[in-house]
């Protein structure tokens, strides 16, 4: 089966990309080589600045005043952690945008609610997206991500002209985003209050 591992690679990136109204500086943790070859096809970015997840809170913290107007999380391993929450919350900008790796909906739950909570505690815009990724040869799953926001909305706000307009997606366009924010019924039940749209 074709390795599909680019699928999470844009979903991560261009979901917050076309979010946000005019995203200049960005700010990636984990994955730089290919989170870094998405941010390549935009010309508007002024900024990227990379860092590994090793000691992520004390590499955050020493950025000191910089301010992102994305931030892109290529790991879970921080999305529980609300150490990890404030300090990169404190280099966004007030409209700043995150997308960040999370537990799966479906099979951890418990996970997945205390991931949501430590973001809806900052972030009045809290909602969770779906992506697919192969396993086992030839099974494919769904996964899941989060964006976190305090202004704009990834589904009213989305850029559709940076989104479908913009060359070199293999994945993902602007019905793409749309379509991998919905969730069946017992998602919303079973999250209710705690995805925040």
């Amino acid at each position: 089966m074709e390795n599909l591992d680019y699928i999470k690679s844009e979903m991560l990136t261009h979901v917050p990309f076309n979010t946000h109204a005019d995203p200049k500086r960005v700010l990636v943790i984990n994955g730089a080589k290919r989170i870094g070859k998405e941010l390549e096809k935009y010309n508007s970015i002024t900024e990227i600045t990379h860092i590994d997840e090793i000691d992520t809170i004390e590499k955050l913290q020493s950025l000191g005043a910089k301010k992102y107007d994305v931030a892109i999380v290529s790991t879970s391993k921080y999305s529980n952690c609300r150490d990890f929450w404030i300090e990169l919350t404190k280099l966004l900008d007030a409209k700043g945008v995150v997308s960040i790796e999370m537990s799966n909906l479906f099979t951890k739950k418990d996970e997945a609610t205390t991931e949501l909570k430590l973001a809806g505690a900052i972030y009045p815009i809290v909602m969770p997206y779906r992506y697919e990724r192969a396993t086992d040869g030839e099974i494919i799953t769904s996964e899941y991500l989060m964006l976190a926001s305090r202004f704009y909305h990834p589904t009213a706000d989305i850029n559709l002209q940076r989104a479908d307009l913009t060359d070199g997606f293999a994945y993902y366009n602007s019905d793409i985003t749309i379509s991998s924010f919905v969730s069946p019924t017992s998602i919303y039940k079973d999250y209710l209050g705690v995805i925040k749209r």
